[in-house]
């Protein structure tokens, strides 16, 4: 960090590209840790969900009303997959949330990303009944949701299943999830701030003395401690839709 603040571009830029997929990383890891806190909701991580070419047609050429009550056979060669930042599965109401972890949604506006990030979200939850109910002790599910959580995002509304942080109790099903999470935010930003400006002091003392910009250890990159069975059944209905608030997720 000191080279950053001595002015040097390249480490200005790196410096900021750190910081960013620090506190995106950070980010996701909160909202995974509060998640697990809910007593309603099993939470998985890591899951790969193939988004087969018959779903996502589906999806791009009908409303959601038309489709929202199928279920693909995962089992369908493809060579795309989704990999969601975490799956809430609340096992009592056989539903599912589809949840994409997002710092920001700055880089989607435009060029229609947000909805192709939709659309490949929607695709991949109708083949997620049948992964779970193979490979997850035989879970059934019939409604899936798709959410997005904009850690960027400072409005009260929640947009076709966009979620601020500020939002995030009903989502994850745990009270007080938003004001943790972004007192933890919070925290990590006045981190930063305070050794920046560490930083900057010392870059201007080394300045007056003319001594050289030495390499030290605040130079390193942020880091941040956070914390099958071939039984075969029929095809299952299920009901695939963006979670909105107090919504029971069919449309």
């Amino acid at each position: 960090m000191r080279l950053a603040a001595s002015g040097q571009l390249t480490a200005l830029e790196a410096t900021g590209r750190s910081l960013a997929v620090a506190e995106g990383r950070l980010i996701e890891a909160i909202v995974t840790t509060l998640a697990r806190q809910s007593v309603n909701h099993a939470v998985l991580v890591g899951m790969k969900l193939p988004v087969l070419p018959v779903a996502a047609e589906l999806v791009r050429r009908n409303r959601l009303a038309e489709y929202s009550r199928l279920s693909v056979d995962p089992d369908s060669n493809t060579r795309t997959s989704y990999h969601p930042d975490l799956v809430l599965v609340d096992r009592s109401r056989r539903s599912a949330i589809v949840l994409d972890v997002k710092r920001s949604l700055g880089g989607y506006n435009g060029s229609g990303s947000l909805l192709k990030l939709r659309q490949r979200m929607e695709a991949a939850a109708c083949v997620l009944p049948e992964l779970l109910w193979r490979d997850h002790q035989r879970t059934v599910v019939e409604t899936v949701g798709i959410a997005i959580i904009d850690a960027s995002r400072t409005c009260d509304e929640i947009d076709e299943g966009i979620w601020g942080l500020s939002q995030i109790d009903e989502l994850l099903s745990v009270e007080g999830a938003g004001a943790a999470a972004l007192a933890t935010i919070d925290a990590f930003r006045q981190c930063i701030k305070t050794r920046w400006r560490s930083a900057v002091a010392s870059e201007n003392r080394k300045q007056d003395t003319g001594d050289p910009v030495q390499k030290s250890l605040e130079d390193d990159p942020v880091r941040c401690a956070c914390g099958s069975a071939s039984e075969r059944r029929p095809v299952r209905p299920v009901t695939v839709g963006i979670f909105r608030p107090n919504a029971k997720l069919a449309h």
